[in-house]
Order: C-alpha cells, then structure tokens, then sequence
C-alpha cells in the first residue's frame, strides 16, 4: 500500500491536528510521519491502519489520488475573514475537499435526472449582479415572489448542497465547481434558516458570475447584489417595502423567505428608507437581541441528494456498510451518521 503524502496531509488537516498531535495519538516518531508527508520515506506499511484509525479515515483513503484544492484557487469562494486561524481555514479546506472527492465516487453508477443546469454569466457582459440574477430566474423558470425552496432547486439544477459545522461562526460557506464532478455548496449548519436562504444564494452568485475567473475586489459584492435580486426582486418587493419598520420586516419575513436584516438592508439598498434609516432599525434590532436570533424562524430548508446517494447504493445497489465505507474512505461510524435520517422525496436519481 503506496500513501500518497497530499492525501496524509489532507486527513490530518481534517481533524484539525499537526504532526505533532497525530505522533502522539499513534506513538509514531513526528519525523517518520514529517518523511512520509513530504515524500521522502513512505510510511511503514505496519503502521498505516492505525494513523488512519486516529484520522477517522479507512486506510486506502490515504492512497488516493485526487487532486486537493485550496481557498486561493480559482475553483473556491469564501468570504475573508482575517481573524480565522490558519489550522481553522486548512480543516475547513480539508474537510471540502474530502467531501467532494467522496461525492465523485458516490456518482459513478448513479445519474442525476435534472431539468436545469447552473448558468455561466459573464458580470462585465451584463453590467449588474441584479441583471445576472434576473437571468437566472429566467433560465430557471421561476415564477413571480419568493423563491420557494431554493436548496430544491440548486438540487435540481445539478448542484449538491451539504451542511456542515465549520466549528466556527465566520465562515458561512464554500462553493466550489471542480471538472469531474458538479457545483458543491457547503454551508454552515450553524446558519439560521433564513440566513441559509441568503447565504446559498450569494454562493449561486459567485458561481454564476465568478467562477474560473481570477479574484475581483467587488466580487463579494456583487455576490450579495445578486442574492437580493434573486430572492427579492426589485421590481417586485418595492411596493412591499414602503414605510418598512422592524414591524413591517417581521411580518414580511414569513412571505419572502429571507432574514428581516436583509428586508431592511434591501429598502436602503433601493432607495426607499435613508441609509441613516436603515442605521436606526438595525440598532433597534441589536438592541432586541434580533441581529443574534430573529423570531419566527423559517423551516430549515433540508438537502436530499448526498444522502440519496449514499441510500441508493445501500438500498438499490446492495452495499453493505462495510463495503460502502471503504468506497468513501469513512468509517463505518461516520457512515452510519451520515445515513440517518432518511431523505425526503424530491429529486430523482436513477441507475446509470
């Protein structure tokens, strides 16, 4: 069994330890494992299931050959935070990409029956966010108003939304469009459900408009422009907007599926309340407590397609958990974890 040094580094990484931590966990000397991840000296065959024990991976996890991507590529969206610790960033980093190599292998043999796709729009072609969303809405046939189930149709338009504790509240969310395998959005499960909504939604931004670019200063921007066209468009929410309070944002919450905030910031946003305004209903909202936790929080929008994956191979394809395990480079108890509780009905996979 050949280690692939990326892969030992990307395990330990997810579980958020250095090579000082991994030898004393398997009483391995750190420089045999500092040789094994830098390609110098391969790690002793003997020693191989017991470091991937530690690392909560099967052992021909850490032969594989996948290509790992980093925050810095083109391929990844985040929003910056200064103050995450680099062990913090490179667990999160590591954590994606395992899971999106996973959902590689857990697609061969299943074909995902779609009716959209996730456009690419050039923003310089457009001029605005606002315009690229209303392009999307289009392609996507959605009707007037709220959107309904937006992690139903990112589904359906071909992408995979997972939800994971990044452990901490400043990161939001990753997105990432590899060749090979389709848009994966990973969202902070911490997220209120209604932050979900906007969060996904800036990530579809970026997709659209900003993926296989170079970096932009206004990309972040220009991902929040789209997110409120898509989810409140202008030519539609103004006329709800009108004389909007803390009052008003509450009982607009339940209909257009959004965080009170991002009512608010949208009438500053259109002109109709002052940005002073705006300043004054965001600190009566901080005062409330409601910039921590809204009221009337909306049903969690739940994704389907992993773990509809991970049921039909159990299911229809007859894996054992043991076999399917060792498809996935998990353990058996994660594996199990993963599989309850039983996906809704919605999208449709079939054989391929």
């Amino acid at each position: 069994m050949t280690i692939n040094p990326r892969m030992l580094i990307l395990a330990r990484e997810a579980q958020g330890l250095t090579q000082q931590d991994l030898a004393k966990a398997t009483g391995l000397a750190q420089s045999t494992l500092s040789k094994a991840e830098n390609g110098l000296r391969p790690l002793p065959e003997a020693d191989v299931p017991q470091v991937a024990k530690v690392l909560k991976v099967t052992p021909d996890l850490l032969t594989w050959q996948e290509e790992v991507y980093g925050f810095g590529s083109a391929s990844f969206f985040h929003r910056k935070q200064q103050s995450l610790s680099q062990r913090t960033l490179r667990k999160i980093q590591a954590r994606v990409n395992l899971l999106r190599m996973r959902l590689v292998r857990l697609s061969d043999g299943i074909a995902v029956d779609t009716s959209l796709t996730i456009p690419r729009i050039d923003i310089d072609d457009v001029e605005t966010a606002a315009e690229a969303a209303r392009r999307v809405r289009a392609a996507w046939r959605l009707p007037m108003g709220p959107v309904p189930n937006l992690v139903n149709i990112v589904e359906a338009a071909g992408g995979t939304v997972v939800l994971r504790d990044f452990e901490t509240h400043r990161i939001n969310a990753i997105s990432v469009w590899h060749p090979g395998s389709g848009p994966l959005f990973v969202l902070n499960s911490e997220l209120s459900p209604e932050r979900q909504r906007f969060v996904l939604a800036h990530e579809i931004g970026h997709m659209v408009m900003h993926e296989g670019e170079l970096p932009r200063d206004t990309a972040e921007q220009e991902a929040d422009g789209f997110a409120e066209e898509l989810l409140m468009p202008a030519a539609e929410i103004s006329k709800d907007l009108g004389g909007i309070d803390v009052r008003r944002a509450a009982a607009l919450k339940p209909y257009w599926r959004v965080p009170m905030q991002s009512l608010i910031i949208r009438a500053e946003h259109l002109g109709i309340i002052s940005p002073a305004r705006s300043r004054s209903l965001h600190a009566y909202m901080n005062k409330a407590g409601y910039l921590a936790s809204e009221p009337a929080p909306l049903e969690r929008e739940e994704p389907q397609v992993y773990r509809e994956m991970l049921r039909i191979h159990v299911e229809e394809h007859d894996y054992s958990i043991r076999e399917l395990s060792q498809v996935i480079g998990m353990t058996e108890e994660d594996l199990s974890d993963e599989l309850a509780p039983p996906s809704r009905r919605g999208l449709r996979l079939v054989r391929g």
